[in-house]
């Protein structure tokens, strides 16, 4: 999944799904799409391959906030278990 940083005072990656990547190039105006594909041509964009972080790493994140109750890091570390992602 592609990932976009900003940077500002902080950084923060974000995923964007491929269809809404999709969705976004095809709402761009036409002369800025053919910019766009333009510069794809000229200099192709490197994907990498999406890293799964440990799933203990993903919950220790979470209870390191002490913003969730243990009911809800428990559902959190099922979900992912049972996520494709992790199967």
């Amino acid at each position: 999944m592609p990932q976009i940083t900003f940077k500002e005072t902080i950084s923060k990656k974000i995923e964007i799904p491929m269809d809404t990547l999709y969705e976004l190039v095809d709402s761009l105006p036409e002369e800025e799409r053919k910019k766009l594909l333009q510069r794809l041509k000229a200099k192709p964009v490197r994907l990498k391959r999406f890293k799964k972080a440990k799933i203990d790493a993903i919950l220790a994140d979470f209870a390191a906030t002490n913003l969730y109750e243990e009911g809800f890091l428990k559902d959190l570390e099922e979900g992912l278990k049972k996520s494709s992602v992790y199967k």
